[in-house]
């Protein structure tokens, strides 16, 4: 048996274990709260992450007889999280539904390299559209820069139908910043599209002087297009399709693909 199956049948069976990690969850069906428990060993937790060794060098830890007691990730996203910490590799089925959990348990237990390697998986997956605006907020909610890699790429074939489908209107202005950053450097859609898509957005969010803060943030994300202008009221004028070509062409390519700002 190689090391990473060892490792792996020690953490299924609970062999030589000597800690609990108890996953308290809202169990739907039974409609009342339960823990899933896994049986694992100090010296691979300690090993993997700083906020596990704090977690036992806590007293309370010796006090509940070695054991940890987490309830911010469901049991799938603590069992993807032990697999990778005992193989160095996502074992389990991938979903794009684990994803927000597994960023949080990565960024609490300082394990980038897992939430990377996560990513790593879900490339090799379709996405429709739903998938890749759910996966679009949580990369903008946790400023991941290579998981908004990975949604450019998954965007580039559907462009379209993403600023057609109205899911694309309830995003933030942040998070329509970023799309607009991503879909013009990919040049899937022409600068007049993208325009009528802020306008249509700016309609449908009601974005005037009347929300002065709402509205300054909006126009900072007009700003990445030449001969933008606003009516009296603050409603977005749309250019002629030519005249945008032709301030594209002349402003070059200077937009960077992601903001995290």
């Amino acid at each position: 048996m190689n090391c990473k199956l060892r490792r792996l049948d020690l953490l299924r069976n609970g062999q030589k274990s000597d800690c609990e990690l108890h996953v308290w969850h809202l169990d739907k069906v039974k409609g009342k709260r339960c823990q899933r428990i896994f049986r694992c060993h100090q010296v691979m937790l300690v090993s993997a992450s700083e906020e596990f060794e704090r977690l036992i060098k806590d007293p309370v830890f010796k006090n509940n007889k070695n054991v940890i007691n987490v309830e911010d990730a469901s049991p799938t996203a603590y069992e993807a999280l032990l697999l990778y910490i005992y193989t160095y590799e996502v074992c389990n089925a991938v979903t794009i539904e684990m994803c927000g959990d597994l960023m949080l348990l990565a960024k609490r237990y300082k394990m980038l390299d897992f939430i990377d390697c996560y990513i790593d998986k879900l490339a090799n997956q379709d996405w429709p559209m739903e998938v890749i605006l759910q996966v679009f907020h949580l990369a903008s909610e946790h400023n991941h820069p290579a998981l908004m890699n990975l949604v450019a790429k998954k965007i580039r074939p559907i462009a379209t139908q993403v600023l057609k489908d109205n899911s694309f209107l309830t995003l933030s202005i942040k998070e329509l910043k970023t799309l607009m950053i991503i879909l013009k450097k990919e040049g899937a859609l022409s600068d007049h599209q993208l325009l009528e898509s802020l306008k249509n957005y700016q309609e449908e969010n009601n974005i005037r002087y009347n929300n002065m803060e709402q509205f300054q943030l909006f126009v900072d994300v007009t700003q990445m297009f030449k001969n933008v202008l606003f009516e009296v009221d603050g409603t977005l004028v749309l250019p002629e399709e030519e005249t945008v070509r032709n301030s594209t062409r002349e402003a070059g390519s200077n937009t960077s693909f992601y903001n995290g700002k």
